[in-house]
């Protein structure tokens, strides 16, 4: 009897070790399927520019030119945009000795288009928003295109930033207040990585490496982003700065 008893209490702490076992991996199972993948992350990167109500922001391309004669110069953009069909961009570009900044603008009101550039002066028209963005895209360092393709995938085409191919996690990092999903991956054959904001999912950051014949460019794009905030009508006005 007294055998009999202890075997049952034998059996029984097995099973309790087993269960404890197996319920504690099924716990670790459990928190590292809660951690998302670098491809997870950007997907919803992707989703929350394509929900939002509203987008404003402002920032800076910074190029960093390599070799003896290698600068630096920077572009400050700024974008405002309010669904489904307001949307303002525009950059300067400082025109060096010439002295003085040049200005581009992307304008829109439902089918209304419009564009203005110092360099062919005058106000444009353009058959679709995504037309007059591709057109500044290059000029802007890409800011023309990054932000506007997540907040309208259907309307400006092109690959996104959060189209990077082979995605990875890098690491965890902060910019100022802000914790961030650093994500490594390849755009086009350019060495990528994405900043993104952990708690509003927002893009803070862009790094991008490029090789030219003289050495490799190394590219930043600097976000201050505000996601459905007020975007006010003196941030979407089309407002061409008057020249002498």
């Amino acid at each position: 009897m007294a055998q009999d008893t202890m075997a049952a209490s034998a059996v029984a702490v097995l099973a309790a070790g087993f269960l404890v076992q197996a319920s504690g991996a099924a716990l670790a199972q459990s928190v590292a399927s809660a951690t998302p993948t670098a491809g997870q992350i950007l997907t919803r990167v992707a989703a929350t520019y394509a929900s939002c109500r509203s987008y404003s922001d402002t920032g800076v391309v910074t190029d960093r030119y390599p070799g003896a004669l290698g600068h630096t110069t920077e572009k400050p953009f700024r974008t405002a945009f309010v669904r489904p069909d307001r949307f303002r961009f525009q950059f300067t570009e400082s025109k060096g000795i010439l002295g003085g900044d040049s200005v581009d603008i992307v304008w829109r009101r439902g089918d209304d288009v419009r564009t203005w550039w110092d360099v062919k002066p005058g106000i444009l028209r353009a058959k679709s928003l995504g037309d007059a963005l591709s057109t500044a895209t290059g000029v802007s360092g890409g800011s023309a295109h990054a932000i506007p393709a997540l907040l309208l995938p259907h309307e400006v085409g092109g690959r996104r930033p959060t189209d990077v191919s082979q995605p990875r996690f890098l690491d965890e990092a902060r910019i100022g207040a802000s914790a961030c999903f650093r994500i490594a991956g390849m755009y086009g054959d350019a060495p990528t990585t994405v900043w993104v904001d952990k708690g509003r999912l927002l893009i803070l950051r862009i790094d991008r490496r490029t090789e030219i014949p003289t050495g490799t460019v190394e590219e930043t794009i600097a976000y201050e982003p505000a996601l459905d905030g007020e975007v006010t009508e003196a941030m979407l006005a089309f407002d061409p700065p008057v020249r002498p």
